[in-house]
């Protein structure tokens, strides 16, 4: 009986644990132009390396300006919740960690918006 109440509690621990992270990747559109990248095809690029995406969001990385002119990127970017073990795993697909955006002396960030 002590074993199991044991190994039930160890199990519930670290499944309370799972350490999660957010990554993003800019989502490659231009300005004056349609978009041409999607948050699925983002996604199932993930899953499809083998990576569970959590959660999924269209964003804008803030407190950077941008040239206005058509054919100019756009500060928008991909950004999902992974489990932090698979952290590598995006980073070979060219995706970063959202923390890296972050920058409270320079007034840099992300908010979440919708999807163009």
């Amino acid at each position: 009986m002590k074993t199991t109440t044991l190994t039930a509690i160890i199990l519930l621990t670290t499944a309370c644990t799972t350490q999660t992270t957010h990554i993003y990747k800019p989502d490659g559109n231009k300005q004056c132009e349609p978009a041409t990248s999607t948050l699925a095809n983002s996604t199932t690029q993930l899953t499809s390396a083998g990576i569970e995406v959590l959660t999924s969001n269209c964003a804008t990385h803030t407190g950077m300006a941008v040239m206005t002119v058509c054919g100019a990127p756009t500060l928008g970017i991909h950004l999902h919740e992974i489990n932090a073990s698979d952290i590598q795993k995006a980073k070979d697909l060219g995706y970063e960690e959202a923390n890296n955006l972050i920058n409270h002396e320079q007034g840099t960030g992300y908010e979440i918006t919708n999807c163009p």
